[in-house]
């Protein structure tokens, strides 16, 4: 048995070894510990949808705006998309799995003249994106708190603005302490992830329905999936039902939050990409049985949001009293606060990536990872105040913070899509000399057409993420996320023309260009002919 054991632990160091030598090939050299395992993995990628919180925390956009069977239907139709965008990202983090994630991929999979500008706007895009995601989490599961309080006194409190950022900023440091625990605490804890959340998916699945039944304030079945509600003030029904895909867009988002620890799972090439997939499937399957679920239970729909301002804790509250709803709350805001760890900790390895990377001004400094814990403290430090920061425009005006907040899923996506473009451009301009090698996960040659979806998808998406969700459009319901998308690039682009192309070479110290576009791999021969069409 003991050498049984031995040879067990001798194998994982040759694979060990392999993982870090393929790291260094990448161009970097292998600072972290591998601990997260397949499990443990697929739960932190479960938790950053976090399903039953997230869209808790969403639902109001496709419900108050376009009615019952918009919330369904978009959600139906928008996995699609939100699925064939994760399968790009899948790939690309399968061929070259970094703390980089997307951004990183990117510099693979670019020509080299346009490598380091095009990476250089990834990365700040990555950058802002992450932070609003962790800034707009946090806040989320600070509301679901104070939410909470106001069930339990039946609405007799009101949370002030300044209670509100209190308990924000104290998550924001509370998770950036947890989040600097040594890998294997982290991936010791993140396997409990997928439990609450499953758990509370399920749980309000079968209770709400059931307790409206009992009740016979069930709403009928033409009302729930027939029922497209206008209320936006355009006069346009067809609008109010694309306003639908924001939920779904906001949950089916930051796939590359996985990737990014990459470089602390065992078989990263592998079991991140799986993962990625696992919890889109499972996010995508269960969410959409939540939703019709709430839909039944929803009641009076023009009694919503109520004096929560959530509509999905007031449709519990209704149906299942004060003590059922607090029961069940009390899950919800447990996966919401799990998503936030997981959804801070990929934005801590992200800047520390692109710390290392020199695109931040800042030394590589945030690179700098603890001999203590071996994880990046000084990037934890930095995202915790950063986000507490964006959180104070809540003191000044709402609109301020869900501007920034706005900007999360547009982001993420557009960097999503924007290396899957040149991916697939790649194949037909061969002078660009990019020769993309696909890792163990691949879908071979039904991966051009999927990406080639994934790309129109996210280019219909991203126009209705976008727009203003109401009108007459005035300061307080303008939509800023294609405005502050706009500065992002705009602003990256003049800073690196006129300073940072004097330093910044692309991701891995331009090791990417060192070797054409191409790093050798030892486990695939396939090449980017697998993204032709046969």
């Amino acid at each position: 048995m003991k050498e049984h054991t031995e040879d067990t632990e001798r194998a994982s160091d040759i694979t060990l070894t392999r993982e870090d030598e393929e790291l260094e090939r990448l161009g970097y050299k292998h600072e972290l510990r591998r601990e997260f395992r397949s499990w443990s993995t697929i739960s932190f990628a479960t938790s950053i949808q976090g399903c039953v919180a997230t869209i808790a925390s969403t639902i109001n956009t496709p419900l108050l705006l376009g009615g019952p069977a918009t919330t369904i239907w978009a959600w139906f139709f928008g996995s699609f998309g939100g699925t064939a965008l994760a399968i790009s990202v899948a790939e690309l983090i399968s061929a070259y799995p970094t703390a980089g994630g997307i951004y990183t991929s990117s510099a693979f999979v670019i020509p080299a003249r346009l490598r380091p500008v095009v990476c250089w706007i990834i990365g700040w895009i990555t950058l802002i994106s992450q932070l609003a995601t962790t800034a707009s989490v946090n806040f989320a599961t600070a509301e679901m708190i104070l939410a909470a309080v106001v069930i339990g006194t039946d609405g007799a409190y009101v949370p002030t603005p300044g209670q509100t950022i209190a308990v924000y900023v104290g998550l924001n440091f509370a998770i950036g302490i947890f989040d600097s625990l040594p890998t294997k605490w982290l991936h010791k804890t993140a396997q409990v992830y997928a439990i609450f959340n499953g758990l509370g998916t399920i749980i309000v699945t079968l209770a709400v329905p059931i307790a409206a039944a009992r009740a016979g304030t069930i709403n009928p079945s033409n009302w729930v999936w027939g029922s497209i509600i206008d209320q936006t003030g355009y006069s346009n029904r067809p609008f109010a039902f694309f306003l639908g895909i924001l939920s779904v867009a906001w949950v089916l988002t930051d796939y590359d939050g996985t990737a990014h620890l990459s470089e602390e799972i065992k078989n990263a090439s592998t079991v991140a990409p799986v993962a990625i997939m696992w919890a889109v499937g499972l996010t995508t399957f269960f969410g959409f049985w939540l939703n019709v679920a709430l839909m039944y239970g929803a009641g009076d729909f023009t009694a919503l949001p109520g004096p929560t301002g959530m509509a999905f804790a007031q449709i519990l509250w209704n149906n299942l009293g004060t003590v059922g709803t607090m029961v069940i709350w009390i899950i919800v805001i447990i996966v919401e606060l799990l998503t936030g760890v997981v959804c801070q900790l990929a934005c801590i390895r992200s800047i520390y990536a692109l710390s290392r990377d020199r695109l931040l001004p800042d030394f590589q400094l945030l690179a700098r990872v603890s001999p203590l814990t071996k994880t990046p403290i000084n990037a934890s430090i930095f995202t915790a105040v950063i986000a507490s920061l964006l959180g104070l425009l809540y003191l000044g005006s709402p609109v301020a913070i869900n501007a920034v907040f706005s900007v999360t899923a547009v982001g993420l996506d557009v960097t999503y899509a924007i290396p899957t473009a040149f991916r697939l451009l790649a194949t037909h301009f061969p002078s660009w000399e990019v020769h993309y090698q696909p890792g163990p996960f691949s879908l071979g040659r039904w991966s051009y057409w999927i990406c080639a979806y994934a790309v129109v998808w996210t280019a219909f998406e991203a126009g209705i993420l976008v727009m203003p969700q109401v009108y007459p459009v005035n300061a307080q319901t303008m939509n800023y996320a294609g405005p502050i998308l706009g500065f992002v690039i705009a602003a990256s682009f003049v800073w690196y023309l006129l300073r940072a192309r004097k330093w910044y070479i692309g991701p891995a110290g331009g090791a990417v260009g060192e070797a054409g576009g191409r790093v050798p791999r030892t486990d695939s021969e396939t090449t980017d002919a697998n993204m032709k069409k046969e």
